[in-house]
């Protein structure tokens, strides 16, 4: 049981010969239950303050918990949105490659088409042109056979001989077809060949 300044103040001791002097032993009672009193409400005080300190610590214990764990998870979730950010970027760029990888292919594979069509274009014109030059050697001679033969039926070659003669002009030679070869197919005729085939709008 606690002692409170009142039990000090109202303590009696008993009386005996010889003993101490009552007053004085009650004047220093008393000022032990002054002092008693005061530190028992500096202490009360001191508590009290000591409580509320606590209460205080414990909040921010809990705050600086709050917090860590709160850092924690942003830490997480950027760590995270990083990660997701890495694998997005990868396969963007993964996306870019392929694309201009088919891109690429698909380039060359036009170019390569590009130059079969034209070997195949040239090789037909050189086909077509060996043809259409047969065929105009073909048409000459049929025209110089019919000339000769009118000249030779109706009697007219003296003045058409004649003729070609003043103009300095062999009549055996003036509907020959010029002989084209095909080293004559060179690169700067290219534009001539495909023009020829190519269809105006």
């Amino acid at each position: 049981m606690k002692i409170t300044a009142m039990d000090i103040t109202n303590k009696e001791f008993k009386r005996a010969i010889r003993g101490y002097s009552a007053e004085e032993v009650d004047e220093f009672l008393d000022k032990i239950a002054e002092d008693y009193e005061t530190l028992y409400k500096e202490n009360s005080s001191m508590k009290e303050k000591i409580s509320a300190l606590n209460e205080k610590v414990e909040h921010y214990a809990k705050m600086e918990t709050t917090i860590q764990n709160t850092l924690l998870l942003a830490q997480n979730a950027a760590e995270q949105s990083k990660q997701v950010a890495q694998k997005e970027s990868d396969l963007i760029v993964k996306t870019a490659n392929e694309s201009a990888q088919r891109i690429l292919d698909k380039a060359h594979n036009d170019v390569m088409k590009i130059n079969d069509d034209y070997e195949q274009l040239k090789q037909e014109f050189i086909k077509f042109r060996a043809k259409f030059k047969n065929f105009m050697n073909t048409q000459v001679e049929m025209f110089n056979t019919l000339e000769k033969d009118v000249i030779k039926n109706y009697n007219i070659g003296s003045s058409f001989e004649d003729s070609l003669k003043e103009k300095d002009i062999d009549s055996e030679e003036e509907f020959k077809v010029k002989n084209i070869k095909s080293d004559d197919l060179k690169q700067d005729n290219l534009s001539e060949i495909k023009s020829f085939f190519v269809k105006e709008d």
